[in-house]
């Protein structure tokens, strides 16, 4: 291939599209190492075309990536019967895209988004499915070392949906989560996943709530309120039978709507919050606040942080709050 023909390939590339009935997925362009079997077809994307650039079932080698960066190439496509399929790819290969660096975060993070999407669609499909449940605390294993670096969790934030939706929280709460507790001092990997863990499955009890009580447009009255009220519980038993679970992410499910003041559910307990889960409590708020939800806008982040700061006060431990508006960034005026 030319210097002509390969100018200006992949840049600003989507992260699919399609040709025909078939559809190709975007991929890092830094995911293969020399001398490693390749087994898929690699694409290139060219003025509308897409160009076989390596056949499955040879080996990479170094002269491939000089290339790719010479000619200055950001990604590479796969061919695929479908998003799920790609989904699956990327899941595969998530632990070593994370780790490459090579690959800008921004590209990290949006393959963080892509496959965090995936994994919550099947897990709240099936919650009670030992392989998703699985997969999704493998996910959560790769999310606290991604999120190491603030870096990362910068460019995670700046791809924050602002328009609710149970798996974008889910994943925003769980980055939150992992930071926040970094901050103040978590620093075992065991307890920074089963941080991780409870709070991306903090909402999974919703599952068995009635989704029109859910997506009512309006605020919800007394009954259907008590109904919402039940999910905790709900997904405190739908997982504390998964193995893979760890004991803390299912304390963490069961307790994050309490609070210190005795006022939250479902128990109204005070005494004896796992210290993670007022960690999930408070950016669970947070991100409830600052997304756009049927029945109110969204909060500015520095208006959701005063909020927190006075009227709930009493909510929230204010060692956490402190602490909180570091990891943001921001200061409520």
């Amino acid at each position: 291939m030319n210097h002509d023909m390969l100018e200006g390939m992949g840049k600003g590339a989507e992260l699919s599209r399609s040709s025909g009935e078939a559809k190709y997925f975007q991929i890092p362009v830094n995911l293969y190492q020399p001398d490693e079997l390749i087994h898929r077809d690699l694409y290139l994307f060219y003025q509308g075309t897409y160009l076989l650039f390596r056949p499955k079932n040879l080996r990479w080698n170094q002269k491939d990536n000089k290339q790719l960066e010479e000619f200055g190439v950001k990604s590479l496509y796969i061919k695929c019967d479908g998003k799920e399929e790609a989904n699956q790819f990327l899941e595969c290969n998530l632990s070593r895209i994370l780790q490459e660096g090579k690959i800008d975060s921004g590209q990290k993070a949006q393959i963080i988004y892509e496959t965090s999407t995936a994994i919550l669609e099947d897990i709240f499909s099936r919650p009670n499915s030992p392989e998703r449940v699985k997969r999704s605390v493998e996910f959560v294993k790769n999310s606290v070392e991604y999120l190491k670096d603030k870096e990362n969790f910068l460019e995670l934030m700046k791809m924050a949906s602002k328009d609710f939706c149970e798996y974008t929280h889910a994943l925003q709460t769980s980055a939150y989560a992992i930071s926040l507790g970094r901050a103040i001092g978590i620093k075992s990997f065991n307890e920074l996943t089963a941080l991780g863990v409870g709070s991306i499955l903090h909402d999974v009890g919703k599952v068995k709530i009635d989704s029109r009580i859910l997506d009512k447009g309006e605020a919800l009255n007394d009954d259907e309120r008590l109904e919402v009220q039940k999910h905790p519980q709900l997904g405190f038993e739908l997982l504390r039978r998964q193995r893979s679970i760890p004991e803390e992410a299912e304390l963490i499910i069961l307790q994050h709507h309490e609070r210190p003041n005795g006022k939250g559910y479902p128990y109204g307990i005070s005494d004896d919050l796992h210290i993670c889960s007022k960690i999930v409590a408070l950016v669970d708020c947070y991100d409830s606040m600052t997304s756009n939800r049927r029945y109110r806008k969204k909060l500015s982040p520095v208006n959701a942080l005063r909020l927190i700061h006075t009227e709930l006060r009493e909510e929230y431990e204010p060692r956490l709050v402190t602490e909180f508006i570091k990891v943001l960034g921001v200061k409520p005026s």
